[in-house]
């Protein structure tokens, strides 16, 4: 079903308060009864309540780290962290604190906690709870903390019957809270300066160990300091010039060595040899020699080679010869001893060289090993220094640590109590009273039943008369009467018949300036809409009268023209004995009056099962599907002959059209004779009157029976 584009404004309220009030006017003594009882009930609870104090004190948990030193304390505050601040609540609130306060402020006697009610003697002797935790339970429910919003402050609130108590209960946890936090952080630096002492002895031993591991390796690879690599240095390197210079002189002698061989023993090579190794002597025997041969020369020149004197020169010439050859012989002797002087020198040197270098070798490997001690040694001497550093510091944080919680707003005994409270419990019990006799008074419904009140659910009606009996009229009885949906003026032309007030109706609702009708076929819609039941389309609704079918034709096209404004798609059946009707493919028209869609349904009696079956209601609705929003069932009155009550079977609602005599008792009447008292409830009464139109009119051509409503079903084809 389409949604109904009604405008609310135009429409009548869906809550009507004129039918409330009423009923709570006329049953007003029992609304004032039930308020006068509340308040009468809340007035006895004030008097017999003791009232109870609440002292609040409120502390501050101040997020700054206020050090007197620069010393990192053990034990860090609380911070700025607002879940921290958060856990403090629960931290006041537990056991362990607000049981120290207990048993401090010696509670445990106190009549306000220790005394028991008939219900806790009774279950103690079943064995329930002992007399000072059930008192600790109720101090603990006496306790309130909450954190202020979001702030850093924290309200400690003690509820009692007495104000002095109460203030001072709360001013005792806050002050064991402060000392709690206090006593934390000192128990924190005994602890932590216990354990840093137990620590530190172990690192001694540490730190003792790894030096004599140090001192122990120096001593067995002879290590005198550490720095002696850099004296193997040295001596690598002067060594190393050494054997140079050593094997210089070692190639030098070499050479002198092998000039001497090469001089030989001539004057000319002794020159040679004394060149190579300053010789005295060599120079004396050379310098003979050429004095005795420039003797010779000179004597043979003078006497001839056969002169006594030349002899003994050339005897003296070869005994020099001689001593130049023992002197050459010497020099060479003396070259090859410095040569080898020269070669054994560099060969000691390098072996020398060789044995440095293996000792360096050996000293590096020892040099790392030692470092690696040395390291350890180094490690835990600064390990242990930080220990004692701080084992230093937390001895001296001892007692100059400030607190983080402090004190911003003491508890003061209340001067009013926090429970009850008059000015609250007074208008609160007379609003609750107020609530309830109304409840009540609504409940019940109204006092009186006013004759024609479409609010009331059951009406007297005249019992209907068997006609086959005769006898004394019987009394009347009570019965449901249905809904009125009130009356509906319509517009008429004057002796006109159904169809020429129908366009009449139809051309004044289109027509601008007749708010009025409009506004009325718009409450009728809503009204319509309020009796129906959600569920799959279509809608079926059954339109009938009573005793003329006029005002069911005119009330019939006005809801279809209603529901089509509401942009509906609305099916008109119209049941009558019309033969030219042979069904809902071929009879199916747009009726010239309404402008609605129309189908024509045959009469139930006086037809073949044939033609009966194909234009029945059941057949149409079925044909039609879920086509069409609503279907509209125009049906003959209560009046004739022949009414199927299957046509009320399968309507949603029925609309009784009314004129100005016909009364909905009436109607009543005749749907219990028809259909049974229990169908009232799905039935509505709706009073059609024309202008122009006097009450009791009967109209020439107004179809008044069945031969009538068949003939104008036809005229209007």
């Amino acid at each position: 079903m389409k949604p109904a584009r009604i405008d609310d404004r135009a429409l009548p309220p869906l809550f009507d308060i004129g039918p409330l009030w009423a009923i709570l006017w006329g049953r007003r003594l029992l609304v004032f009864a039930i308020t006068g009882a509340a308040l009468l009930l809340a007035l006895l609870y004030l008097a017999v309540t003791s009232p109870s104090y609440t002292a609040t004190a409120s502390i501050l948990i101040d997020p700054r780290d206020a050090r007197a030193t620069n010393f990192n304390n053990v034990l860090p505050g609380i911070g700025a962290d607002s879940a921290a601040i958060a856990s403090q609540v629960f931290v006041i609130e537990s056991q362990d604190l607000l049981g120290t306060v207990f048993d401090s402020q010696k509670l445990q006697n106190d009549p306000e906690f220790s005394s028991r009610g008939p219900i806790s003697r009774l279950m103690s002797l079943f064995g329930g709870t002992s007399s000072q935790d059930a008192a600790f339970r109720r101090f603990q429910k006496a306790v309130s903390v909450e954190r202020e919003g979001l702030t850093y402050v924290i309200n400690v609130s003690f509820t009692s019957p007495s104000p002095e108590k109460a203030a001072r209960l709360a001013n005792a946890i806050v002050d064991r809270y402060k000392a709690s936090l206090a006593g934390e952080r000192e128990t924190a630096n005994d602890d932590v300066n216990s354990l840093l002492n137990d620590r530190i002895k172990g690192l001694q031993k540490d730190v003792s160990d790894a030096e004599r591991a140090v001192e122990d390796f120096k001593s067995q690879h002879r290590i005198v300091d550490p720095t002696d690599g850099g004296t193997l240095q040295s001596q690598l390197d002067q060594l190393t010039t050494q054997l140079i210079a050593a094997q210089g002189d070692a190639d030098k002698a070499k050479d002198r060595y092998n000039q001497a061989l090469a001089a030989g023993t001539s004057a000319a090579g002794l020159a040679k040899l004394s060149e190579i190794l300053s010789s005295n002597a060599a120079a004396n025997l050379r310098d003979d020699y050429n004095q005795r041969a420039t003797e010779l020369a000179n004597l043979e020149t003078m006497y001839g080679p056969r002169h006594p004197a030349i002899g003994r020169l050339r005897s003296e010439l070869d005994r020099i010869n001689r001593l130049m050859a023992g002197e050459a012989m010497r020099i060479r002797q003396q070259l090859k001893a410095n040569y080898d002087l020269a070669v054994q020198n560099a060969a000691k040197l390098q072996d020398k060289l060789e044995a440095l270098r293996q000792q360096s070798q050996d000293s590096s490997l020892a040099q790392v090993q030692l470092r690696q001690l040395d390291s350890r040694a180094q490690a835990a001497r600064t390990v242990l220094d930080d220990f004692l550093k701080r084992a230093q510091e937390t001895s001296q944080l001892q007692g100059v640590q400030t607190s983080e919680a402090r004190t911003i707003s003491a508890a003061a005994p209340p001067l009013q109590p926090t429970w009850p409270k008059p000015a609250l419990l007074l208008p609160v019990s007379v609003l609750l009273g107020l609530m309830a006799g109304c409840g009540l008074a609504l409940t019940l419904g109204p006092v009186g039943r006013p004759q024609d009140d479409p609010s009331s659910q059951r009406r007297e009606a005249p019992q209907a008369v068997d006609p086959a009996k005769d006898g004394p009229q019987a009394k009347p009885r009570s019965l449901p009467v249905p809904a009125d949906f009130g009356e509906y003026r319509l517009p008429g032309v004057a002796g006109g018949a159904a169809l020429a007030n129908i366009k009449a109706m139809r051309k004044s609702l289109f027509e601008t300036g007749n708010e009025t009708l409009s506004l009325a076929v718009l409450r009728l819609m809503r009204q319509i809409l309020g009796r129906l039941s959600d569920h799959p389309k279509p809608f079926v609704l059954l339109v009938s009268s009573m005793q003329s079918s006029a005002e069911a034709r005119l009330a019939g096209a006005m809801v279809g023209i209603g529901l089509q404004r509401a942009e509906q798609n609305v099916l008109v059946v119209e049941v009558g004995d019309l033969p030219h009707r042979a069904g809902y493919g071929s009879g199916l028209f747009i009726d010239g009056a309404s402008g609605l869609r129309t189908v024509a349904a045959g009469g139930a009696a006086g037809q073949g099962q044939q033609s009966r079956d194909r234009n029945s209601l059941r057949s149409i609705l079925a044909e039609a599907g879920n086509a069409f929003d609503f279907v509209l069932v125009v049906a003959p009155s209560l009046g004739e002959e022949g009414w199927d009550p299957e046509l009320f079977a399968k309507a949603d609602l029925t609309l009784f059209a009314l004129n100005r005599s016909e009364r909905a008792s009436d109607a009543a009447g005749l749907i219990e004779r028809h259909l049974g008292a229990g169908q009232v409830e799905r039935s509505a009464t709706l009073l059609i009157a024309q202008d122009g139109a006097q009450p009791g009119e009967t109209r020439q051509d107004v179809p008044s029976r069945a031969g009538d409503w068949r003939r104008g079903a036809i005229a209007r084809t």
